[in-house]
């Protein structure tokens, strides 16, 4: 009867033991959690940053092309002449 009684308490230690280790891995799990939802804000950040990043290469890359860099001659050459054909085109309709 008392090997049964100490099996018994064995038991009852194990299961407090697993008990108590359940509750810490939830405590990290919840902290860990928390942790991913920080992530996830600084990366919507960053992922927002580099759009408007990307947006102000493009209006800076536009204006060069406008102000005729060396770069974006063609470019800037291409545009003028579009420019010149739609006024043309205007003034015909005008006439």
């Amino acid at each position: 009867m008392s090997t049964l009684l100490n099996r018994i308490d064995q038991i009852e230690l194990k299961v407090k033991a697993l008990i108590i280790e359940n509750q810490r891995l939830k405590k990290k799990l919840d902290s860990k959690q928390e942790s991913i939802e920080g992530f996830k804000k600084q990366l919507e950040v960053a992922q927002e940053a580099i759009q408007e990043g990307n947006e102000t290469i493009v209006m800076l890359k536009t204006a060069n092309a406008m102000l005729g860099s060396d770069d974006y001659k063609t470019k800037t050459k291409l545009k003028i002449n579009a420019l010149v054909r739609e006024i043309d085109q205007c003034i015909a309709q005008l006439a």
